[in-house]
């Protein structure tokens, strides 16, 4: 059985063929794995811990190119993240159907159906594939509604093998490493994390819990720590220091790397890194991230934040912060597992009260991270290999 995945970036790498690599090595069914990829050139700084089971080739530039490369290869099944969100998996897909080569999909991101309507609404091509592997029901039907031609019994409900992370717990750093790794000093002290986009500042809310600490409002003396995104602008950051705080690119951006597509780019290390920094952080607050379903998954509090900066309602009016609320960020709080706060002072009561008490929130927590990730037992990895592995061969 021979494999083509797609691997236009580090963060669809993270998504599925990291989280896959050691079934992928072991699996003597799998004779060969094929990647296109822009890293394909510098596989020893992209993809430096992967074997010769593992070709890299980069993306071919044209649709007849990529035809001729997979007469040539002859995979059984090719690979996606997306649909042609990114756009050189469209040409791939395509090509592929064109071969009538069989294609497979796994709909990288909780909220990724709701960016297929956008690039619809957009009239940006797309190519659906023969099977479609989802995180959820919501996404599902979500999907169902989009394609309603589409064959549901190819529309499989399996769950995210990154989120598997969160179940190793021998791999797991522990608070002490991750606050070494962090900087901070006194593992007595609770951990506020705001998870920053580029979407919105979240320096207002910041400067709150700061003025509110100083004051006693909260009353833990928690350290703050602000997370960039890794594909995000470090200078447009480095302002919030002036509230005390530590700051620091999300875990796996690769300042040096030789192509720019996998400047994010973790390792496992980072990735269980990351995973004890959502296990180990006792409230997090942040707009609309998927930090928030990351932090539930760890059975952490979080407060979503549901208002702008001080005089600028226009500005909050047209973000696309606001847009998520009303849009597929319903999908998370619809069970209340998050504490939601629309002006500063619930957000000082709101972070004051779970630095307190965290199990507030604790049974909707539960509730919302079976509905969202629906395989939790660590075993997604398997059944999305398994599920390869038939579309493959049927």
């Amino acid at each position: 059985m021979k494999l083509l995945f797609s691997i236009p970036t580090g963060y669809h790498l993270r998504e599925l063929v990291m989280p896959l690599h050691d079934l992928l090595e072991q699996d003597e069914n799998i004779e060969k794995i094929f990647c296109i990829t822009p890293g394909a050139e510098y596989p020893d700084d992209v993809f430096p811990t992967y074997s010769d089971k593992f070709e890299f080739i980069k993306n071919p530039e044209t649709i007849e190119k990529h035809k001729i490369l997979f007469n040539k290869l002859e995979p059984n099944l090719v690979i996606t993240n997306t649909v042609g969100h990114d756009e050189l998996d469209y040409p791939i897909l395509k090509s592929a159907q064109e071969l009538n080569i069989k294609t497979l999909t796994f709909i990288a991101s909780w909220d990724n159906v709701w960016k297929i309507r956008r690039l619809i609404n957009d009239n940006k091509p797309i190519a659906i594939a023969d099977t479609v592997i989802v995180w959820n029901n919501m996404m599902k039907e979500h999907f169902k509604k989009l394609f309603p031609d589409f064959n549901s019994t190819n529309l499989h409900v399996i769950g995210s093998p990154r989120l598997d992370y969160f179940t190793r717990e021998d791999k797991i750093p522990s608070k002490q490493e991750l606050y070494k790794h962090l900087g901070l000093t006194d593992i007595t002290r609770p951990l506020i994390h705001f998870a920053t986009t580029e979407l919105y500042p979240l320096d207002y809310t910041i400067k709150a819990i700061r003025h509110a600490i100083d004051k006693k409002q909260i009353k833990q003396n928690p350290y703050i720590y602000a997370s960039v995104h890794p594909g995000g602008d470090m200078t447009k950051h480095e302002s919030l220091k002036q509230y005390d705080v530590t700051i620091k690119y999300s875990f796996g951006r690769k300042d040096n790397a030789k192509v720019k597509a996998f400047s994010y780019n973790p390792t496992p290390k980072d990735l269980y890194m990351l995973v004890s920094l959502f296990k180990h952080t006792n409230v997090l607050v942040n707009h609309s991230s998927t930090a928030a379903l990351e932090s539930i998954i760890a059975n952490t509090p979080v407060v979503n934040v549901q208002y702008g900066k001080p005089w600028n309602w226009i500005g909050w009016y047209r973000s696309m912060v606001r847009r998520d609320f009303e849009q597929h960020y319903t999908d998370l709080t619809a069970d209340g597992a998050t504490t939601i706060v629309r002006n500063k002072h619930e957000l000082i009561h709101a972070t004051d009260e779970l630095l307190e008490n965290p199990n507030i929130n604790k049974e909707a927590r539960i509730k919302t991270m079976n509905r969202m990730i629906t395989t939790t037992d660590g075993t997604a990895s398997n059944k999305v290999l398994e599920k390869i592995k038939e579309s493959a061969t049927s």
